[in-house]
């Protein structure tokens, strides 16, 4: 039985390479699957978030909450999205604020909003009194000095946008976070491996072509029986 010089050296490079692309494929294609980035360009989620940060939102959020940080199409407001801001109330709240008031009410109880800007929740003087209707929201930015957000917008629905409009939710996500890190070494190792499985293959090409076919067992066609 003939082995070519070189085969184990080939074999092992492939099952290298195939689990190095494995690695960094893999992890990469589960995170654009189920997030998308995003880069904050304004200044209107201020001091939460600031300009130029990058979020990693996610796409199949399930159901929108109070204080989600979102990223929404603002299509009704006549804009390009996507935007991001914060819902301060859904479908079946009834969301004021009148001007010197300390805080927005939300169903007649004071918000508690420790992320607005230098805490003052009705920067930019505002009042509003909506009522939102069901499968809606109203939006607004943390920076309410500078955020051209529902209260802006009060026709055709008194600024509210339908939370269908909700394209990711904000997912906490960042550089040190678990999932990230974790990614990072699986997409390195299969980096690593890369290289290796690209020697090992040379390898087996050098040895292939400098060495002889090696022949393990009886070669019965080079033997002849002795006359009787």
């Amino acid at each position: 039985m003939a082995r070519r010089p070189g085969r184990r050296r080939g074999v092992w490079a492939v099952a290298l390479l195939v689990l190095g692309v494995t690695l960094i494929a893999c992890p990469l294609a589960y995170m654009f699957a189920r997030f998308a980035p995003v880069k904050q360009f304004s200044e209107n989620m201020l001091p939460t978030i600031p300009v130029g940060s990058a979020l990693v939102m996610e796409k199949d959020h399930g159901e929108v909450r109070h204080g989600d940080v979102v990223t929404y199409d603002p299509a009704e407001w006549g804009y390009d999205g996507p935007f991001v801001g914060r819902v301060v109330a859904l479908g079946g709240d009834h969301i004021a604020y009148a001007r010197g008031d300390r805080a927005l009410t939300l169903n007649g109880k004071p918000l508690d909003e420790p992320y607005v800007r230098d805490g003052d929740p009705g920067a930019g003087g505002v009042g509003f009194a909506v009522s939102v209707p069901q499968g809606r929201m109203f939006v607004l930015g943390d920076n309410r000095g500078n955020s051209q957000d529902s209260r802006f917008h009060s026709s055709p629905h008194q600024g509210t946008l339908p939370v269908s409009a909700v394209t990711g939710v904000d997912s906490g996500i960042h550089e040190e976070s678990p999932l990230i890190v974790v990614v990072g070494l699986l997409s390195f190792a299969g980096i690593c491996l890369l290289p290796v499985s690209v020697g090992l293959g040379i390898a087996s090409l050098v040895a292939r072509r400098r060495g002889p076919v090696e022949v393990y067992g009886p070669a019965w066609s080079g033997t002849r029986p002795d006359a009787p």
